[in-house]
This record gives structure tokens, C-alpha cells and sequence, in this order.
């Protein structure tokens, strides 16, 4: 009886062993996606042009900056589902922006822009050979955000988009050292809300450069293009 309890025993071990397969190489299956709550569009009226159309020489000061009247664009932004977002501003024209020492950067400090008799974040309206033309600034006009029907303030926050706070100008640029988000919040709060339709007035300031400065012998183009980008909260 052992004898045979032994040979079994030996028998299934045997078994056990030359029934494993025989492993080669190894290939992984991975299984990706993403789920979108909403897709959204922001809009301008006019195309997002802001038009100055002729300017007279005439109307520029020659030792200090002209700063032109604001301009304003309908703005909107429309999404398929309630999405919490917001927007950040990119300047295509790089150091172009003219200080007010006439030294450019990306983004200068200028003041009297949107009324403020602080100084406001601009940057540059494009080069006039090696001289810079001048500058401007994008705001959010305040009393003018809806989302919804329901009227709402703008927030911002520098640099990330987990600390937000209010904003008296709208402004949609800081320093060279932050990026600015810019969004929407429920009156007298300043925590982010989700809307499907977003409507109010974009705001568009500019100034020119010292007269003495540019060659207004020939014509002198304006030439800003700024992208506003939408992030996803």
C-alpha cells in the first residue's frame, strides 16, 4: 500500500512538471481613453481684431507714451456640458513691449492703462525696425461677465490653478515670471463655478511709443496678436 501511495505521488509530480509551458518573450496590453465632461469654444466678435485705424502723427506725443482709448470685443465662451475653465493669454510679438525707460521686454509695467493709476502688465505691440512700437493690455471687463444669465466676477491666479483670488482690472497679464489664469466665480467668492454659456467684454488698451522714437516718415504698422488659451479646471 505505501508502495504504491509512493509511486502516485511520483507519478503526479511528474505530471505536474512537464505539463508547465514553456515562456517566451512578453508583450503588455494597455487600455487607455479619457473622459471629457465638456468640450468648449471661446468666441470674439469682429474676428478678435481690435482696429486703432489711423493714426496722425499729429496725435502722438513726443517725449512721453500716447496711451490710446480702450476698445472693447464681445467675448463668450460656450460649452456642450457645465465645465469649470479658464483662460491664460500668450503674446506672439516676444520683447517688443517698450518700458518706460524705452528699454523692451515681454511684458512691461505701464501706467494709467484701464484707468489704473498703478502701473499695469502690457505687452508689445511689434517692432518698427529695431524700435518698439509700444504696447497694450487685455482685461476681462469688470460688471460686464455673466455666466449662465447670472452675473459673476473674474479671478486669477499666478502661476498654477489651485490659489485663486479677486481682481479689481480684469488684467489678463502679469509679470514675466508668472502665467496667469483668469476665471469666473460667483459674486463675492473667489472659487472657480462650472457654466455652460460665459458672456461679457473683453477690453483692449494700447500706447505708443515716444514720437521721438519711431520714424513716422513712412507708416508705422500696430502689429499685437495675443492667443487666449482655454484650460480645463
Amino acid at each position: 500500500m505505501l508502495n504504491h501511495l509512493q509511486k502516485t505521488v511520483c507519478a503526479l509530480a511528474v505530471l505536474a512538471t512537464t505539463s508547465l509551458p514553456v515562456l517566451a518573450g512578453s508583450i503588455d496590453v494597455r487600455v487607455i481613453g479619457t473622459i471629457d465632461p465638456a468640450a468648449c469654444t471661446p468666441t470674439l466678435s469682429g474676428g478678435g481684431t481690435v482696429d486703432y485705424g489711423t493714426i496722425k502723427p499729429t496725435a502722438l506725443t513726443t517725449d512721453a507714451f500716447t496711451v490710446l482709448p480702450e476698445k472693447q470685443l464681445d467675448f463668450a465662451i460656450n460649452c456642450d456640458a457645465p465645465a469649470k475653465v479658464a483662460i491664460t493669454a500668450h503674446s506672439q510679438r516676444g520683447a517688443s513691449a517698450v518700458k518706460t525707460d524705452g528699454t523692451l521686454t515681454e511684458i512691461a509695467s505701464i501706467p494709467g492703462i484701464f484707468g489704473s493709476t498703478g502701473s499695469t502688465a502690457t505687452v508689445g505691440l511689434g517692432l518698427d525696425g529695431t524700435k518698439g512700437i509700444g504696447g497694450y493690455a487685455i482685461r476681462l471687463a469688470a460688471g460686464t461677465m455673466t455666466a449662465d444669465g447670472v452675473a459673476v466676477d473674474s479671478i486669477i491666479s499666478n502661476s498654477n490653478t489651485t490659489s485663486w483670488g479677486s481682481t479689481l482690472f480684469g488684467n489678463l497679464f502679469t509679470s514675466i515670471e508668472n502665467k496667469r489664469y483668469s476665471s469666473w466665480a460667483k459674486t463675492g467668492t473667489t472659487t472657480p463655478i462650472a457654466f455652460t454659456t460665459l458672456a461679457g467684454k473683453l477690453g483692449v488698451q494700447a500706447y505708443i511709443n515716444k514720437a521721438s522714437e519711431l520714424d513716422l516718415t513712412k507708416p508705422v504698422v500696430l502689429d499685437g496678436l495675443t492667443t487666449l488659451e482655454l484650460v480645463y479646471l
